[in-house]
């Protein structure tokens, strides 16, 4: 517990790639353009769910993918926060259908909650981004086989959810935020 809090904001971490990313884009306090009206669309949303769909929001901006892939049956609320920040392209995916050659285009994925273990990448390429929800529930066997991958170098575990990022030139590192 201790651990987490020390690195919440960035503190600790040293690579300055990795500390940007968290402190800029994970824990950003600043308001994005698109908060607003994304809250009067849902304002059913609770304070916990909104605060995870605007880091959701960050974190698709931040990588400005072309194609992403939206696994599993995420809510409404979740794929307008991240249409409304990378509006080119967004595919949802169903559960197994997709062939290797189509996992392997993607370079943002997102993990719903409860995604089969079927639907997860195999192969993960240079540059690949995955954004993991609930790991430590219903993904937790998902989050376990993707983080055992030797192509993943950085893990960012945020308790509720996981992002992995897949470079090459990069040292393995886990961050406990």
């Amino acid at each position: 517990m201790i651990q987490r809090w020390l690195h919440r904001y960035g503190f600790g971490i040293q690579s300055p790639w990795a500390y940007s990313l968290v402190r800029n884009v994970l824990y950003e306090p600043l308001r994005y353009y698109a908060y607003d009206e994304l809250r009067q669309k849902y304002p059913q949303c609770s304070k916990t769910e909104r605060k995870r769909n605007e880091q959701l929001f960050r974190i698709v901006n931040h990588f400005k993918s072309k194609d992403i892939l939206v696994v599993g049956e995420p809510a409404t609320a979740t794929i307008d926060y991240i249409q409304e920040s990378r509006p080119l392209t967004l595919l949802q995916g169903k559960e197994g259908e997709m062939s290797e050659r189509q996992q392997e285009s993607y370079l943002l994925y997102y993990l719903a909650p409860s995604t089969a273990l079927s639907s997860i990448p195999t192969t993960l390429s240079d540059g690949m981004v995955l954004v993991v929800d609930d790991i430590q529930g219903t993904n937790k066997d998902a989050w376990k086989q993707l983080t055992d991958n030797a192509q993943v170098t950085a893990i960012f575990d945020m308790r509720y959810r996981g992002l992995l990022c897949c470079d090459a030139k990069r040292i393995r590192q886990t961050y406990l935020l």
